[in-house]
């Protein structure tokens, strides 16, 4: 699920709305290239800590604000699945992997919307995403659709003074200091959650496959070993691997 940027800028709607007990089910996407602790980390830890139903992991499957994946849609997706196997509450989601359409979280939260009526979608999203949002195609409507889970990490807050103006505005309207409020509000919110994984990153753990070989012996601490297995006997990341 990739945010790109986009000129189209829907108009707020009304603010959030709330109903009796809806299905709450959070919503990560990512490159997930590959995925690693820090990716299920951070959505077991929302999931447990916002009390969701479950967090889906949705692969980017076509990026256009960004250079392109090194492994193929199919192969994260699959990565994906190898590093959640046997946790009910993370769902592998390749809707996007399964077209050569370009991929807009919005159009993505439509289409979920669509398939689960009355379900409260909340987007997980980290800070550097968030600040980006103006960018995202039609960023106002994916706000009104979504509750907007800001993960940060303990010690860093998210400083007003870091928010574009037209985000502050959103910001200012939307945000719930206590995110236990959002237990009754099914859209159009936004809150920030602390996120006590480790600080990872799928760039760091292509560096280390490609210069220090057995991604199952150097990446223990960072990969599932299903994902670091799968690395290793497709041979990926490694010096000229560019699927």
């Amino acid at each position: 699920m990739c945010a790109a940027e986009t000129t189209a800028v829907a108009a707020p709607l009304s603010t959030a709305s709330r109903l009796e007990s809806p299905r709450r089910i959070g919503v990560l996407g990512g490159m997930f290239d590959p995925v690693h602790l820090g990716h299920t980390g951070a959505a077991r830890f929302v999931q447990q800590a916002l009390g969701l139903e479950k967090v889906v992991l949705v692969p980017c499957g076509n990026p256009v604000h960004r250079q392109p994946p090194q492994a193929s849609a199919p192969e994260r997706c699959a990565m994906v699945a190898l590093a959640i196997a046997g946790e009910p509450s993370l769902q592998l989601d390749n809707r996007e992997c399964r077209t050569h359409a370009a991929s807009y979280t919005v159009d993505t939260i439509v289409a979920l919307r669509a398939a689960q009526p009355g379900t409260s979608w909340h987007l997980l999203v980290g800070v550097d995403a968030f600040l980006s949002l103006p960018s995202w195609k039609q960023w106002q409507t994916l706000l009104d659709l979504v509750n907007l889970v800001v993960m940060t990490r303990p010690g860093y807050p998210l400083e007003e003074s870091s928010i574009a103006p037209a985000l502050l505005v959103e910001w200012q309207r939307r945000h719930l200091a206590d995110a236990d409020d959002l237990a009754s509000v099914t859209q159009g919110a936004i809150v920030t959650v602390d996120v006590k994984t480790p600080d990872l990153s799928s760039t760091r753990v292509r560096e280390l496959v490609k210069t220090g070989g057995d991604p199952g012996s150097i990446l223990g601490p960072v990969l599932h070993p299903a994902v670091a297995a799968h690395i290793r006997s497709h041979g990926l990341y490694l010096p000229g691997d560019q699927d």
